[in-house]
């Protein structure tokens, strides 16, 4: 059993390293492939991860080999997910599949060599399974991830824009004073994108409707929903951020109650098992001694 979990790992390995110096060693036929994909320059420093920004080479020139993998399901659903985690930009739906297929045979091999857990085929195939969804896991936690930076942002963000459509400006106008005076962030940079697809062609109402479909949480949902109502209406807009604001506020607060009750949940366990024992040794520990030798 030895010798043939051996022989597979060394082959998983010898086609792993063709298919990498294939695609990276300069050759006719690779160039005919990378030719047939546009090569749009994408500031790699830009990615909100640090896997994709160091694998982001190595996937580039892997991508044209999964351009015809009729995979539809995940082909209709995985940009959605790009564009929500913040990757639509430079991630296609190729880079993925080619992140996947690399994680698939590279995981295996780094498990079994470096941390010497695999002992029979069967779980050396379970963790390449593993390896296969681990880019999707990333995904999803860079959505999260953004989608929680976005919420927290929020109020104070809502809070700027009601004080400024208050102090006479227009509301595209308190967007644009955020977008070129704010903080940096995932927040400044959705409401850059929704100036930039006013200026393109589309009407108030569709480019918050964007903003909403990019960012799918009930808070940012309901919010378009009060602007763009307020919109079709023609409802004072300071008037309606202003209260949007503070309902914020008020989430806010009690998210962060209830985030404080579940944490004190959490905390039982390690205080049981680890912090109480090492307290009662040292209490008691002098005592027992002393009974015992005493």
């Amino acid at each position: 059993m030895d010798a043939i979990l051996y022989v597979v790992m060394l082959a998983v390995t010898f086609v792993a390293g063709s298919v990498l110096c294939y695609n990276l060693l300069p050759g006719p036929v690779s160039v005919l492939a990378r030719r047939s994909i546009d090569r749009r320059p994408v500031d790699v420093s830009q990615l909100p991860s640090l896997v994709f920004r160091l694998l982001f080479p190595l996937l580039n020139r892997l991508a044209p080999i999964f351009q015809g993998i009729p995979w539809r399901s995940y082909r209709a659903s995985a940009p959605i997910a790009l564009e929500r985690a913040g990757l639509g930009q430079a991630i296609t739906v190729d880079h993925l599949l080619a992140m996947k297929a690399t994680m698939a045979i590279l995981t295996p091999v780094v498990v079994a060599q470096f941390l010497a857990l695999v002992t029979n085929p069967a779980i050396f195939l379970l963790v390449g399974i593993g390896g296969f969804f681990l880019p999707d896991r990333l995904v999803a936690d860079l959505r999260r991830a953004r989608e929680a930076e976005i919420i927290l942002n929020l109020p104070g963000a809502v809070d700027v824009l009601a004080l400024s459509v208050e102090a006479g400006l227009d509301f595209l106008a308190a967007i644009q004073r955020f977008v070129e005076r704010g903080a940096p962030g995932v927040l400044r940079d959705e409401l850059a994108t929704i100036l930039n697809d006013i200026r393109l062609g589309k009407s108030r109402a569709e480019a918050l409707k964007a903003f909403g479909t990019r960012i799918a949480v009930p808070e940012v949902s309901s919010f378009i929903s009060v602007l763009v109502q307020a919109d079709l209406l023609g409802s004072s807009i300071g008037d309606v951020l202003q209260s949007q604001a503070e309902r914020m506020r008020v989430e806010r607060f009690q998210r962060a109650e209830s985030a404080g009750a579940r944490a004190s949940q959490k905390i039982l366990f390690p205080l049981v098992l680890f912090i109480f024992p090492a307290v009662l040794i040292v209490i008691l520990g002098p005592v027992i001694l002393q009974f015992i030798y005493g």
